[in-house]
């Protein structure tokens, strides 16, 4: 494995031809260049803002009745396909899950494959479990080359030609149970990746684009110098005011199995040389394995005041040439919830000035000033929780939550009872195995996932995926085992526990879509989804939501501008991925991958009609679609 460069060695480094050079000219010419050509989608995202917003409006609301099937193409590999197409001139790039194919098929002949590029996946330890579902989640272009993070842990980069390996560098160690989830992003002459892994310590790296040398690697927990922790990190609220503020925040040092890995979407501000992203869960699940042992500190507040665990559950900023980390916020200290905080950061202009906005998997839609890291104001809920109090959510002094003490996680009932006496079941939900150290809380396991967010310059609104989730957990003692999902964290047998809409009502409605709107500060719309799945959306000039529904297996179209169905076609299949939007030989297609695994329920005739194995099956479809020519 590539060793860790000392952030004095990262700055060495970045003093070369150039260095000096300030603005846009930092980002690669070539990604800038192609992609404010609506016609390409050269990243996840489409931009490097993280919108996922296409200027085309040849599609519309006044001829999206018309849309139909252009030509389709089996994949051939069923697994759900988390990574949307790419598209530079004539050619559309595919990246299978799991066995990390990659395809390129050829525009002008509806479809056809140019060739397919199949790379030697290291093996994963059996005792070791590869983490974030079935990655990679993104294919990269830049100048000529196709980048990948392969699910084995190895940076791969492909000529974009010919499908011909140019260079392969494996930076994580499968056997800590390092793993990558294909996310990263293409900065000036470096691809930017990230590894994921359970307890295995998360880290962003930066590998050269035409050699693959590793320029620098910074972890998001643990001492100074392996975080980029320097004289430039803004030290905005007090729990981050240490000398060593990553470091200090654990107790002694179970840091060093404290996750925080990086398994979503980068974002990336040319104007300040700055990539934005979020960090995963803090582990092992346990918190009295990263604290003082059955002590909460807390003020009089509810606010923590040691061992925040600095930076999982975390958003961070780093400098897009050295890898320093510009700022940061922890926007769950002390994570004990297993929130997993994956979602995307898309940069827009507010009122109040140029921001970085969040989605939180806490329920808590963010603000943050994205040149210096303060909150641009109060958080608001955007789908409930009781972890947090509120109604001012986050003290703006100190930047720390308010906890609710009932929700809090303890090994032991004795430890709990110093804080609560509040008991987490009534008596007629108690499992058998009750303990008194139950939690029962919303939302469990997090209201977002990674999946892509959309954020339209037109409507103002970002539209995201949801999850109206509330259940019970308790923690337990035991040993750190890499690669173990959730260690030393279990879900608890308490019954009936309701999920909650974001009015704290109960609701039957697993998940939903929503726009949220950032100037009015709250749910501008929703619509209800079938179930709790993980797909992006994609948002269009002509005022159009593009966006699978998992549920039915339907391809679905909305106003964008109030949500209401305005087309949809079943495609039989689940969905885990954004449709892209395109332009090729002047008019406007849309193009999803239609996908789910290899499992099938059966049906039975006594099943619901809604039953969501009567709507779809695995498989594995590319469908492309446009209106008629005019």
């Amino acid at each position: 494995m590539i060793g860790l460069r000392s952030l004095a060695a990262a700055l060495a480094l970045a003093a070369g031809p150039g260095a000096g050079l300030a603005g846009s000219a930092l980002a690669n010419d070539d990604v800038l260049r192609l992609s404010r050509d609506p016609a390409n989608v050269v990243m996840p995202g489409i931009t490097y803002d993280g919108w996922n917003y296409s200027p085309l409006d040849q599609i519309n609301a006044g001829n999206i009745k018309l849309l139909s099937l252009q030509w389709t193409l089996q994949i051939g590999m069923l697994d759900s396909h988390e990574a949307a197409p790419l598209v530079i001139g004539d050619t559309m790039y595919l990246v299978s899950p799991r066995q990390d194919f990659v395809y390129a098929f050829d525009l002008a002949a509806d479809g056809v494959f140019l060739w397919e590029f199949r790379p030697t996946l290291e093996q994963m330890p059996p005792a070791v479990q590869n983490c974030c579902g079935s990655p990679p989640r993104g294919l990269y272009y830049a100048e000529n080359k196709l980048f990948l993070a392969a699910t084995d842990g190895a940076l791969v980069a492909l000529d974009a030609q010919s499908g011909q390996q140019v260079w392969r560098r494996v930076v994580a160690d499968a056997s800590k149970g390092e793993a990558m989830a294909g996310n990263g992003i293409v900065v000036r002459d470096r691809f930017i990746a990230a590894t994921d892994g359970y307890g295995a310590r998360g880290k962003v790296l930066a590998a050269g684009l035409h050699d693959g040398r590793v320029a620098w690697t910074m972890y998001n927990v643990g001492p100074n110098a392996d975080v980029g922790i320097g004289a430039r990190f803004q030290k905005n609220y007090p729990y981050l005011g240490g000398a060593n503020p990553a470091q200090e925040s654990w107790f002694v040092d179970s840091w060093q199995h404290g996750g925080a890995g990086a398994a979503g979407f980068f974002t990336y501000d040319p104007d300040t040389n700055v990539f934005f992203y979020s960090t995963g869960s803090c582990r092992p699940g346990n918190p009295d394995y990263r604290r003082e042992r059955g002590v909460v500190a807390l003020d009089a507040g509810g606010r923590l005041t040691a061992f925040h665990n600095n930076f999982c559950s975390a958003q961070m900023a780093r400098d897009g040439t050295t890898g320093e980390l510009v700022w940061a916020f922890t926007l769950t200290p002390q994570d004990m919830w297993g929130l997993d905080e994956q979602s995307v950061t898309p940069l827009i202009d507010l009122d109040s000035g140029k921001a970085a906005i969040k989605a939180s998997a806490n329920g808590l839609f963010y603000a943050w000033d994205r040149a210096g890291g303060k909150l641009l104001g109060q958080p608001w809920m955007h789908s409930f929780q009781d972890i947090i109090k509120g109604p001012a959510f986050v003290d703006l002094q100190t930047g720390l939550p308010a906890y609710d003490a009932d929700k809090l996680a303890f090994t032991a009932v004795a430890d709990r009872r110093r804080v609560t006496q509040a008991d987490p079941a009534a008596a007629e939900r108690r499992p058998a195995d009750y303990t008194g150290t139950e939690v029962v809380a919303c939302p469990a396991g997090g209201a977002r996932k990674w999946e892509t967010d959309a954020y339209s310059p037109r409507t103002r609104l970002l539209y995201a995926h949801t999850n109206n989730v509330c259940g019970a957990f308790a923690v337990v003692a035991g040993d750190y085992k890499p690669g173990e999902p959730n260690n030393l964290l279990r879900r608890a047998n308490v019954a009936s526990v309701p999920r909650k809409d974001v009015a704290g009502q109960p609701t039957t409605v697993p998940s939903e879509l929503k726009a949220l709107d950032p100037i009015g500060r709250k749910v501008a719309w929703s619509r209800p989804m079938g179930d709790e799945t993980r797909t992006g959306q994609l948002v269009t000039a002509g005022d159009l939501l593009f966006k699978g529904n998992n549920a039915s297996g339907f391809i679905e179209v909305l106003d964008a501008r109030n949500g209401e169905p305005l087309w949809s076609f079943r495609t039989g299949s689940g969905f885990s991925q954004s449709p892209v939007t395109y332009l090729h030989g002047g008019r406007q297609y849309v193009a999803v991958v239609a996908s789910s695994g290899p499992v099938n329920a059966p049906i039975g005739f006594n099943a619901g009609p809604e039953a969501a194995a009567r709507m779809r099956r695995g498989g594995t479809t590319l469908y492309v679609m446009a209106v008629p020519e005019m």
